[in-house]
């Protein structure tokens, strides 16, 4: 249960130590806890270090000058160090919590010793905990042989934790593909069952998972199976495989993997370009203006998916300005040349005619090379 680890400690996040140095000098006990200890064990880069503590969200809250309670369903402290790094911190939970008609976990601030913490989080490789000054790992459910095996089981029974909060099905799917890891029978035959559970979850939630989903350097691996498992048209029901998808997913983890920026407005663009398209044709038939017909088109194919995945609004504002600059770049105007380059979103739009002329556009090669060597 008790395994002495020793990481390295250049691995280890400062702030995160700083952060567990000051909860245990008030007298708390406080630990390393869930998918940085997975990722350690591993020998992975992880980015998210959180902690589990047995002090309350109010007493964490009052020993950090710059932090902040976040959450009602699930109340946490962040600690800020700057605009964009903080510590996640939260309590151990005792397991107790309220659900709504759907089955779905609408409160879990009932707080417990970390016993009772283990047990209600959803995978045993991401139950374990790390004792930084004992330099020991803490595993009560098995978590460091799965980890090991590369299994991805659940604690508890798979169906009733999926009720409790549907989005453990995508998150098994990403871990699955990160971690190269196989799914138990058990959760597969759960997702299989319940993916339409999705639907119970807030589409501004989801579209924080869908960047976890995606963004990655195995990004189309988990499009695959998230359409194999039937929880891709619960996400983005418009959207269909085919070879500019691949390209997308392939293109946005080549980056990834060589260190250039990603945005969710290329993926996006891509995921309903289709959709787009085909509103376009029908629209097309009633009105004259194919520049009003195209408006009207990208606000459909984007006011359908934001009922399932929320998008921001400045999301969908360059979304549609990609889509709009396709036509544009298309019919390479001698007049415009210099005006579309210098347009914000040029080099999204330029990369995804790219995609489309390497896939599902091959007559654009020609268009593309014009505007290869009109950046030069």
């Amino acid at each position: 249960m008790h395994h002495f680890v020793k990481f390295d400690k250049k691995l280890l996040d400062k702030n995160a130590i700083k952060v567990i140095n000051t909860i245990q000098k008030a007298g708390y006990k406080a630990y390393l806890v869930g998918g940085c200890v997975r990722d350690l064990m591993l020998g992975l880069q992880t980015k998210d270090f959180d902690i589990a503590t047995n002090a309350k969200p109010e007493q964490v809250n009052k020993l950090f000058k710059r932090s902040r309670l976040i959450g009602r369903r699930f109340r946490l402290v962040h600690v800020l160090f700057n605009s964009r790094d903080y510590i996640e911190v939260a309590t151990f939970r005792s397991g107790k919590v309220k659900t709504g008609k759907n089955g779905v976990v609408v409160r879990d601030n009932h707080y417990g010793k970390i016993e009772d913490d283990v047990l209600r989080r959803d995978f045993t490789i991401n139950a374990l905990y790390y004792d930084v000054e004992k330099q020991e790992v803490i595993d009560y459910v098995g978590g460091l042989q799965d980890l090991e095996a590369r299994q991805i089981r659940p604690i508890g029974n798979a169906a009733k934790r999926f009720t409790e909060d549907p989005v453990r099905m995508i998150r098994a799917v990403r871990f699955a593909e990160k971690l190269g890891a196989e799914i138990s029978a058990e959760i597969e035959t759960a997702i299989l069952k319940q993916a339409p559970l999705l639907g119970n979850v807030s589409p501004a939630r989801l579209y924080e998972e869908c960047i976890k989903l995606f963004q990655n350097e195995y990004s189309f691996a988990v499009y695959q199976r998230l359409e194999k498992y039937g929880l891709l048209r619960h996400l983005l029901k418009q959207t269909h495989n085919n070879d500019f998808i691949k390209k997308t997913c392939n293109s946005t983890s080549e980056r990834i993997k060589s260190g250039k920026p990603v945005t969710p407005v290329f993926l996006f663009a891509a995921f309903l370009w289709q959709a787009q398209n085909e509103r376009f044709a029908l629209i097309k038939k009633q009105q004259r203006s194919s520049h009003l017909a195209q408006l009207q088109a990208c606000d459909e194919a984007i006011m359908n998916q934001i009922k399932q995945v929320s998008l921001p609004h400045y999301l969908t504002a360059r979304i549609r300005n990609v889509w709009m600059l396709q036509a544009k770049l298309e019919k390479i105007q001698p007049k415009k040349i210099e005006w579309l380059i210098e347009n914000r979103d040029f080099r999204i739009a330029y990369d995804f005619l790219v995609l489309r002329a390497q896939s599902i556009n091959p007559e654009l090669e020609k268009v593309v090379d014009f505007w290869s060597k009109a950046q030069q």
